[in-house]
Parts: C-alpha cells; sequence; structure tokens
C-alpha cells in the first residue's frame, strides 16, 4: 500500500476506534523528547538518575499493566516520568551509565520484579539506546510496527550478496509496499555490505523491466518469512498482528528520527 494510503488508513482507524496504547506512549514519548529540543537542535538530556525503587516500579507497571499508557502513569507519579525520561532520552549519550543503573535491579527486591523481567526489559532496551539503535533506514519501513520483522528478513535474504540478488530483494520489497524506498543512499546504512556501484547498475536493470516470475521467489519469500498477505486492493494484512515491546521501541525510534 502506498505510504498516503496508508497513512488514510490508520487515520480513518484512529478516527472511529481512538488511538492505540502503543501509538499514544509513542506520542508521550516524542512529546517528552520535543519539550527537550534546545534552539540548535540536541537534545536536553540532563536528566537526574531516578531511584531503583520508581525504575523497577516502572517495569512492573509496563509489564503488569499493558493496559495503561506511558502518559496515565507518569501522571500519576512524576518520579515515573524522569524514569521514562531517563530511560528513552538520557541514555541516548549515556548508554554506560543508564545500563549500569538497570543491571542493579538484578540485585536488589521489589515486589512484583523479578530477575525474568529485567533481563527482558535489559534485552529489548539494548535495541533501543543510542549503541544498538536502529539505523536510518527506520525511515522507510512502512510498517514500524514490524519493523523487526522486515528488517531481519531483509538481512536473510541478501545474506551479504552486492548486487543482483541484493537489488532484487530490495526492489521486491518496495514493490511489496514494505518499504518506501530502494535506493543505495537510504539502504546503505543498514546493509554496509551493499557495494554502491553494482547496486545502482542492478537496480536500474530491473526498473526497466523484469518479468513477474523472476520477482515471484523473492516476493513469496517476503511474505513467509515476514508472515503477512496482500488483499486484491494491494493492502497488506499481518498474520499475528500483534506488537511486541521491541517493535513498539523501534516505533518510537522512527518518530526520533523524523526530529533529525
Amino acid at each position: 500500500m502506498a505510504k498516503d494510503k496508508l497513512d488514510e488508513f490508520y487515520e480513518n482507524l484512529d478516527r472511529e476506534y481512538g488511538k492505540s496504547n502503543t501509538d499514544k506512549n509513542v506520542d508521550y514519548v516524542m512529546s517528552l523528547i520535543k519539550q527537550r529540543l534546545l534552539p540548535g537542535g540536541t537534545v536536553d538530556d540532563n536528566i537526574s538518575v531516578p531511584s531503583l525503587q520508581s525504575v523497577a516500579e516502572v517495569m512492573v507497571i509496563m509489564t503488569e499493566r499493558p493496559n495503561l499508557t506511558f502518559e496515565e502513569f507518569c501522571e500519576k507519579d512524576r518520579s515515573h516520568k524522569r524514569v521514562i525520561e531517563y530511560l528513552f532520552i538520557r541514555a541516548r549519550n549515556h548508554y554506560d551509565e543508564v545500563e549500569g543503573l538497570i543491571k542493579q535491579l538484578l540485585g536488589k527486591s521489589f515486589k512484583g520484579l523479578t530477575p525474568k523481567i529485567v533481563f527482558a526489559f535489559l534485552k529489548i532496551w539494548r535495541q533501543f539506546n543510542s549503541e544498538y539503535k536502529p539505523s536510518s533506514f527506520m525511515k522507510v519501513v512502512l510498517f514500524p510496527e514490524k519493523a523487526k520483522e522486515i528488517i531481519d528478513t531483509l538481512h536473510f535474504l541478501i545474506n551479504g550478496e552486492i548486487g543482483k540478488n541484493a537489488a532484487t530483494v530490495m526492489f521486491v520489497a518496495r514493490d511489496e509496499g514494505l518499504i518506501s524506498s530502494c535506493k543505495y543512499e537510504d539502504i546503505k546504512d543498514e546493509f554496509p555490505s551493499i557495494h554502491q556501484k553494482a547496486y545502482n547498475k542492478e537496480l536500474s536493470q530491473l526498473d526497466m523491466g523484469e518479468r513477474e516470475t523472476f520477482f515471484r521467489p523473492t516476493r513469496t519469500a517476503l511474505r513467509t518469512r515476514i508472515g503477512y498477505t496482500k488483499n486484491e486492493d494491494g493492502r497488506i494484512e499481518f498474520i499475528g498482528t500483534s506488537l511486541s515491546p521491541l517493535n513498539m521501541l523501534y516505533q518510537i525510534w522512527r518518530w526520533v528520527l523524523s526530529l533529525f
């Protein structure tokens, strides 16, 4: 589905049913980031260290009360707001500091907080922070809620190829409506092994026309591995639409990229 039609679809969905909690959480984090934007375009990350008790409480709330939005529990307790700011803003440039604080919870005892929850949260958080942040390729992924599946599948299919195979995979992904662009400038950060000259040469030839039978294996592989079908109108329907915490963080990161 084209990006403009996709945006219209989600706008209609929001008007009819209201925004999902995930969208509300993304909006809330973005509002916190915008509040800290400085005139020069940088973000003020001078955020004081929250207490371990507050961090533990936020982890438990996010795990045990997914029906609550970030804004709802942050408005009731300002210490929780500081935790969200610390985890999602301070960590961008102070990774070791924030990771160290999270790891301290492994040696503490808080009601409802288990080592399993801490390890799971730490794994997800690492994917989002400044050291492990998704590349700028996220800007062209049209379904940020399925970003992990889409990006992992593209890496699997490209498998280190630098020319025709890489160009074919990206070309078909764009044609399927998974990404908005397959230009080298848009994909180079995520796929650094692809050679610009070879890739652009093969991509230009694909743009000139190729038989559908040539694209079919790649198209099938994308649909099978990511898990989606396409309706007659071209709209993509994912099989299993639940949003994982990691994909939620990918979605937040896509919004962060839009600021810079």
